[in-house]
């Protein structure tokens, strides 16, 4: 072989070697995933907050409504004045409610007049009654002195009547023992009858009594009817001048001098003819979505924003919980719910009014020194467990079984679960899924509590990247590169 021939061999082989190298290394960065990479780092401070919307209103505020109905005759305020309590804030005209309270009036006292009536008609009863009763007694006593005179001449006219029959007395003399004998008799006969008289007398007065006892009865009844009908309509006239029910500011005025007054219900916010509100404290009433609202607590401090004012930020607290849900007018079943949650401003401003609208910030937990990674870093993967649910890490090197020996262990399926974790980069520039137990939420990291050190390198972007990636895939780190 000629030595030209060895070179043009050797250069031959170079070339092929060139393109194996060249097809290997191609082929090597096709099967490579470009990343981004977050080191867990620890964080002085990691706050967990709550972002919800709501408005500004006054802790204590009234929506004022009439309850009758009438025209307005004097307005004695104006929107966003001030009043004190008690203050009169407008009259309704009370004609109406005055003739019915005067005729009220009147049926109450002719109720009252009938039972005064009736009391002096059972007492002088009652003194007739206690009349009677003592000249029963005195009937008694007439008809026991009777029968004593009877006995008397009884006993006389027998004596005498012997002796007449013995001819030792006249016959005149008989004959005065024989009528006074039958006058005793007759007199007892009156005393009875007098007796009884009296007796009736005295049972028809305590029956006119007990009769005219149940016809007081009814007419005291009529007569608390009576005056509970004055009450109403007093009540009612008393109600044609509204007045302030708390010290604060007219922040809305709906109603003109002239206008008709409706009563108002719960229904009919037409009705309400002004809001008065005490300014002294002012809340925002956030309205939190069910998952949030689990974590929050009273006494959580709070960063509100008021859109009307964005260069203003205010602090406050949490002072009250909704318990229920708050009310949509939609009808759907599975619309999230929302909570009310009450935050109480410490400073507020001079430029807030009741109904703007805010957002809030509720800090619902504070940790320090903790370990932390970006929120976009965690992911969620279905991988196989054992069975006390702890997770199998897979064996890159193990190779699958294909054909009859996979079907053949096709029913015994490992168990899979789906854990939160993150794939963490190896020294040799693989992605491998780690789960990790995770602790509360800051605005872009999150805590992790178990299962990852300080300075391990994971993968943290781009979005598509980390749902797309697989456990063991080879890794090209570029953090230059725009996360998508």
């Amino acid at each position: 072989m000629t030595r030209k021939k060895k070179v043009w061999i050797a250069i031959g082989a170079v070339a092929a070697l060139a393109l194996i190298v060249f097809f290997s290394i191609t082929a090597t960065r096709r099967e490579e995933v470009t990343v981004q990479t977050f080191k867990a780092e620890r964080r002085a401070e990691l706050k967990s907050k709550v972002t919800a919307s709501g408005e500004i209103r006054a802790k204590e505020f009234v929506d004022i409504q009439s309850e009758i109905a009438g025209i307005v005759t004097e307005l004695l305020v104006r929107e966003g004045g001030r009043v004190q309590k008690g203050d009169v804030l407008l009259h309704i005209d009370p004609i109406s409610t005055e003739a019915e309270r005067n005729s009220a009036r009147a049926q109450y006292e002719a109720a009252l007049s009938d039972a005064n009536a009736q009391e002096f008609q059972i007492l002088n009863t009652d003194a007739g009654l206690a009349r009677d009763e003592a000249s029963l007694r005195s009937s008694q006593a007439e008809m026991e002195q009777a029968q004593g005179n009877l006995n008397i001449a009884q006993n006389t006219f027998r004596r005498k009547q012997q002796l007449h029959e013995d001819g030792l007395i006249s016959r005149e003399e008989y004959d005065q023992a024989q009528n006074n004998y039958k006058a005793a008799q007759a007199q007892l006969e009156v005393a009875k009858a007098r007796l009884s008289q009296m007796q009736t007398q005295i049972e028809i007065a305590k029956n006119s009594i007990q009769q005219m006892k149940k016809t007081q009865e009814a007419t005291r009844k009529r007569l608390l009817a009576q005056q509970a009908n004055l009450t109403r309509a007093q009540d009612q006239f008393r109600k044609t001048t509204l007045y302030a029910p708390l010290s604060g500011v007219i922040t809305q005025l709906l109603v003109e001098r002239g206008e008709r007054a409706q009563p108002g219900i719960m229904s009919s916010p037409q009705a309400t003819l002004m809001t008065i509100a005490d300014l002294s404290v002012i809340q925002s009433e956030l309205k939190v979505d069910e998952t949030d609202v689990v974590s929050v607590k009273l006494g959580d401090v709070t960063q509100v924003k008021v859109d009307a004012l964005p260069d203003v930020t205010l602090e406050g607290e949490v002072t009250e919980i909704g318990n229920s849900p708050i009310r949509s007018t939609s009808s759907g079943q599975q619309e999230a719910k929302d909570f009310k949650v009450v935050v109480t401003l410490k400073d507020p401003s001079a430029k807030m009014r009741p109904g703007m609208s805010c957002t809030g910030e509720i800090i619902t937990d504070t940790k320090r020194d903790v370990l932390t990674i970006p929120i976009q870093a965690l992911t969620i993967r279905e991988v196989e467990v054992d069975k006390d649910g702890k997770y199998v890490e897979p064996d890159l090197n193990k190779k699958k079984t294909a054909g009859v020996a996979e079907a053949s262990t096709s029913s015994d399926k490992p168990n899979k679960k789906e854990l939160e974790g993150v794939f963490v980069v190896t020294g040799n520039k693989l992605a491998r899924f780690r789960p990790i137990k995770t602790g509360i939420t800051g605005d872009t990291e999150i805590e992790v509590l178990e299962n990852l050190k300080e300075g391990e390198e994971i993968v943290s972007g781009s979005f598509q990247t980390l749902r797309t990636i697989k456990d063991g895939a080879a890794v090209k780190i570029d953090n230059k590169a725009k996360t998508i």
